[in-house]
């Protein structure tokens, strides 16, 4: 074979070689990229989702904070329940799954305002209950917020707890 020609089939192997591996490296680069912008906005819309959880819950401590008894009226419950579907909407992008579950769990029971709930840990004040539940959640959401470990928490570990009771299905 002649050696120009066996220059030239070399050269142009190479080239593809150089070509192939130029595309794969931009093909690369933009999957890394839009990964990247996806963790990015993941990362804002859970930032965000917890600051309305922080909010939502200083509303329910001072909502319940201003009860001038203990009495669930039907207005009370229906703008109780209005914060939880806020509660229960924000707490979906919270990427923790502890915390967002402890939440969820504080939404079921109503913050301790469901009967079964307090009859069961024996805390007959609903009102106290419900301000400590929010006050451990914001706790809790603040720990996540400065990347620190979840504080223990006494209600919102029985109230996950108690929901996961809820939800076993028993032995048949």
């Amino acid at each position: 074979m002649n050696t120009d020609l066996l220059v030239g089939v070399i050269a142009l192997l190479g080239a593809f070689v150089g070509a192939a591996a130029a595309f794969a490296g931009v093909v690369y680069q933009q999957r890394h990229q839009a990964r990247l912008v996806r963790e990015e906005r993941r990362d804002v819309l859970a930032e965000r989702a917890v600051d309305t959880l922080i909010m939502e819950l200083e509303k329910v401590r001072f909502y319940v904070g201003t009860w001038p008894d203990d009495a669930m009226t039907p207005e009370r419950a229906v703008n109780l329940s209005g914060h939880i579907a806020e509660l229960r909407l924000a707490a979906l992008r919270v990427p923790h799954e502890e915390l967002r579950e402890s939440i969820e769990a504080a939404c079921i029971l109503a913050f301790g305002n469901e009967p079964s709930f307090r009859e069961s840990i024996k805390f007959r004040e609903k009102r106290l209950l419900m301000q400590s539940m929010c006050h451990e959640a914001q706790r809790c959401l603040g720990a996540y917020l400065r990347q620190e470990p979840l504080p223990q928490t006494e209600l919102l570990g029985r109230a996950h707890s108690f929901v996961r009771s809820m939800y076993t299905i028993p032995d048949i």
